[in-house]
């Protein structure tokens, strides 16, 4: 071998050592595999290169996971494709004499964090005949599909409904006396009155599982005094509170109550709040009714009924048919543990929407760095990461977009199931992970 030949031979040896050691050390980066933590638990961790669709890194990325409050990001996405810019909470319709208004599941009329109230303005503004068309609620249970059973009494997950109104929960307060009054004040007489001597420590308010009987109980450690209401002693409650809050403030209000709509009357949808508004709040603090309200209310705005198994199937079949590949999906909030999905349909999921007008209205509906549900973690990282996280016992998860150091945009699956320690500890060690690629890849 002469002189010359030796050394493009050494050339290239070098430059087949580099790249070599370049792609052990961009594997070494995502290599979750020797993680001891992680090891303890069920792990699937998929990334990759959006831009040009490259599986950087995937690891049990085609099993099927707990996935918690990420099945959000399905919910939120479907809303955003049904339900355009603004929330279509109502349809409505008018005569000479009569206003028809018909729910579609907005959950957020007389919702206090929502100021504005545009149907709400308009029933107490009109003199007509208010005909207030009952939908059936047939397609849909008041609880999610494999729902803890004690669910009911839960403040973060409110009974889903054809018509929220206040959020669907019950306020009680202390008032001179020491007698509780609720608001709505239409439950006022489903309270059983505490005698004094419990009213003297902090008190807790039970409800009954199956009636709005509202008993108010000693606590040791501080007021609970926030429940949900119920509908299954009442299939027109909703109607009742509604006549009840309007006759608060407008005394002579006629209304009447159909369950279907009259014939000849053409309704047209009534908006209420932007999308992206409720989507922003459902996301960032991980609300479990606003998700279930807003994949009903999809449904609703497709097909005209509540048929919660139908609007699924179509996402799943129709909508995202390309996204999909064996996942289960039972419900709008990830409340259900029969919810079973993989993060190579959660990282599917992101890239179609990275390639789609949405992009830039996702990110900033997800929580960044430090922010929502993710506050707390991805200090210094603000700008690195919109993501959706998710938790229940057991179970931890994260999906979303990376912008790493570099300028590469990845997206990102990161599902844990069957642990065993306080899930703090997995969600910092999953921060670990993702802040190590952001900062060397």
């Amino acid at each position: 071998m002469n002189k010359l030949t030796a050394i493009i031979a050494y050339c290239i040896g070098a430059c087949a050592l580099s790249s070599y050691s370049a792609e052990v050390q961009a594997q070494n980066v995502f290599d979750i595999s020797q993680d001891e933590l992680l090891n303890t638990a069920h792990v699937g961790f998929k990334v990759v290169d959006l831009d040009t669709r490259q599986v950087l890194y995937a690891f049990n990325s085609d099993k099927h996971f707990v996935p918690a409050s990420n099945t959000k990001l399905w919910t939120m996405y479907t809303t955003l494709q049904l339900c355009g810019d603004s929330i279509p909470g109502w349809s409505i319709a008018s005569d000479a004499q009569t206003l028809y208004i018909e729910p579609n599941g907005d959950p957020t009329f007389l919702q206090r964090e929502f100021k504005e109230q545009k149907l709400f303005d308009l029933l107490k503004s009109t003199d007509k005949t208010i005909c207030f068309v009952l939908p059936s609620a047939k397609g849909f249970g008041r609880l999610g599909s494999g729902w803890s059973w004690g669910t009911w009494q839960s403040t973060g997950s409110p009974e889903r409904s054809v018509m929220p109104i206040y959020g669907n929960l019950v306020r009680f307060y202390r008032n001179k006396g020491n007698k509780v009054t609720a608001r709505p004040s239409y439950f006022n007489s489903s309270i059983q009155q505490p005698s004094v001597d419990i009213m003297s420590d902090y008190v807790t308010v039970l409800r009954a599982e199956h009636s709005n009987e509202f008993n108010v109980v000693k606590n040791t450690k501080g007021h609970r005094a926030v429940r949900p209401f119920t509908h299954l002693d009442n299939d027109s409650l909703v109607y009742l509170l509604l006549k009840d809050t309007l006759q608060n403030v407008k005394p002579d209000v006629r209304m009447q109550l159909v369950r279907k709509r009259p014939e000849g009357v053409k309704f047209r949808p009534f908006h209420t709040v932007p999308t992206d508004q409720l989507a922003g709040i459902m996301m960032k603090r991980s609300d479990n009714f606003y998700a279930e309200q807003m994949l009903l209310m999809s449904g609703k705005v497709k097909f005209g009924t509540f048929d919660e198994a139908k609007i699924r199937k179509y996402i799943q079949e129709d909508l995202l048919k390309d996204v999909w590949v064996r996942g289960k999906w039972v419900d709008g909030s990830g409340l259900s543990r029969g919810n079973l999905i993989s993060p190579d349909e959660f990282v599917n999921l992101l890239q179609k929407i990275y390639n789609s007008k949405d992009f830039e209205r996702v990110k900033k509906i997800l929580p960044a760095g430090n922010e929502g549900t993710l506050e707390g973690y991805y200090k210094g990282y603000e700008n690195n990461i919109s993501a959706k996280t998710g938790g229940l016992t057991n179970h931890v998860s994260i999906s979303g977009y990376l912008k790493t150091k570099s300028g590469k945009n990845l997206g990102f699956s990161f599902l844990v199931s069957n642990i065993v320690v306080n899930r703090a500890v997995y969600r910092k060690e999953m921060e670990k992970v993702v802040t190590r690629i952001i900062d060397n890849y």
